[in-house]
């Protein structure tokens, strides 16, 4: 069952006649139900032996416990309860439960806990993401820097931790030898690829190291096989063996915006035109702080510009990931 039958089906079940009761539907895996509460509040319940331990959670508006239940024609027996509290997440808990039938379902009772947790433990990050903020132009954005971790950076927790994923800093990607600061664009035409630089900072020299601009031009099209949730999974993927970075890089996704729930939403397939990598020296064509030694003219209080790297050509550094290294 998927979650958006799961979202249906709960809107289909009447609300318990009084408060402790829950009332509930029978779901296709063995001894698992959902319900709805007297306060309207959905549930997913799991068959689990007595003495279950619930899994710990720390996200506001999701309840996990243990409780006794007794579902039609069953004598009471414990039930893992996963319940949402919050309204305005129900498409997101869906998900989450979904994901919970798909993993826990087939298991016997006695091993559903600990599939539950992993699955709470992996959705923490997307709990309160709101997704809606991901444009399309943030989700190319995104899906360039991945391809720049997958292809050229390699996904390994040292540069899981490199990748700054926007958190303030100046470059997307920041080693003690190199920064990398990473643009795409989706634009057609044969003269090059024209990149919108948003900030001074953007292309000033790093504190250490030496400064790269990494070009990826794109084209939509449906018989390509580069989507956005792909890239994800690549990654979440190749840090299996490497939880703790694993983790790190969820909250990082989560913090752009991205969402399992909206997956279908950013399956956008991408054809590769162009991937460059540029060294950006002290006379590559680019505006700085250093550019305006007396500062901005009075008025101006920030600077974008549209840099066109036909003109760069005499800073390529390479067209192959095997060329480059980070470290």
């Amino acid at each position: 069952m998927n979650a958006a039958e799961l979202e249906n089906l709960w809107s289909q079940i009447p609300d318990a006649p009084a408060p402790g009761l829950l009332s509930a539907e029978k779901l296709p895996a063995d001894d698992l139900w959902a319900a709805v509460d007297a306060d309207g509040h959905c549930h997913l319940l799991l068959h689990v032996p007595p003495g279950t331990q619930a899994p710990s959670t720390h996200t506001k508006g999701l309840q996990v416990r243990v409780g006794e239940h007794q579902v039609a024609g069953q004598p009471v027996s414990d039930y893992l309860d996963v319940a949402c509290l919050d309204a305005a997440a129900v498409t997101t808990f869906a998900a989450v439960a979904a994901d919970i039938i798909h993993l826990a379902g087939s298991l016997q009772a006695a091993e559903r806990a600990t599939a539950v947790g992993d699955v709470l433990e992996r959705w923490k990050w997307f709990w309160e993401v709101d997704s809606s903020r991901l444009t399309n132009n943030d989700a190319l954005a995104l899906f360039a820097e991945l391809w720049f971790l997958v292809r050229w950076a390699g996904v390994t927790p040292t540069h899981i931790d490199a990748w700054t994923a926007s958190e303030g800093s100046r470059h997307d990607f920041q080693w003690p030898n190199a920064s990398v600061e990473v643009k795409a664009t989706a634009r057609s035409g044969d003269a090059g690829s024209v990149h919108t630089i948003r900030s001074l900072d953007q292309l000033a020299a790093p504190e250490t190291g030496e400064l790269y601009l990494f070009s990826l031009r794109v084209m939509r099209d449906q018989l390509a096989n580069n989507t956005l949730p792909k890239l994800v999974d690549r990654v979440a993927t190749d840090l299996a063996d490497h939880p703790a970075a694993r983790e790190r890089f969820l909250q990082k996704i989560g913090s752009r915006g991205y969402s399992p729930v909206q997956r279908k939403t950013h399956e956008i397939p991408y054809r590769i035109v162009e991937e460059c990598l540029y060294r950006v020296t002290d006379d590559f064509p680019r505006l700085t702080h250093d550019s305006f030694p007396t500062g901005l003219p009075s008025g101006v209080v920030r600077v974008s510009y549209d840099l066109d790297l036909a003109a760069c050509g005499s800073w390529l550094l390479s067209t192959n990931p095997k060329d480059w290294s980070p470290i």
